[in-house]
């Protein structure tokens, strides 16, 4: 049997010049200058289709649609696109609890998967929320919902807070 070949193309902005634009721009100002369209989004988020629901002060929901070429071998949406949603908004609900020059970056993250996926284009949903924001550590939790509403999975994360001018001089070395 002959397979279709299907085609999956996207663009994106330099990663780096976008960090650099935003390195001094606090979370929720930036995000919302993203929803709005006046910044353009990482391309991860462009690749993945995920758009911003919603940005509050310590809570960030992001959707993105369950599509025919994010599956596995099983025929369902592979749980790395799951856990990517799920990262994104628990990395951005820190984001938007710490000051403009600071970073949020993941160091831990636990996933409770409870349901699959089926790849039929519908809408599903993370919400994320900061559950403790310090100086050098924030931890936050959510969930991944799907269009009826059914929990898909709910996970936490351990995030670093990292100052930007120390991964502004990471980036020049590369």
């Amino acid at each position: 049997m002959k397979q279709i070949a299907r085609e999956r193309t996207f663009t994106w902005t330099n990663p780096l010049e976008l960090a650099k634009r935003l390195f001094g721009v606090e979370g929720t100002a930036w995000l919302h200058a993203m929803k709005a369209g006046e910044l353009p989004p990482p391309p991860l988020v462009s690749a993945l289709g995920m758009d911003i629901e919603s940005v509050g002060d310590g809570s960030v929901a992001f959707s993105m649609n369950a599509e025919e070429w994010m599956c596995n071998p099983a025929g369902v949406i592979h749980g790395g696109m799951t856990a990517t949603l799920l990262d994104t908004v628990l990395t951005l609900a820190v984001m938007t609890k710490i000051p403009a020059g600071s970073s949020a970056q993941t160091i831990d993250m636990n996933i409770h998967y409870v349901r699959p996926v089926l790849p039929t284009g519908e809408k599903i949903v993370a919400e994320g929320k900061a559950v403790h924001v310090g100086s050098t550590i924030g931890t936050a939790e959510g969930r991944v919902h799907n269009a009826a509403g059914k929990l898909i999975a709910h996970g936490t994360a351990t995030l670093a807070i990292i100052d930007n001018a120390t991964m502004a001089a990471r980036m020049t070395k590369r």
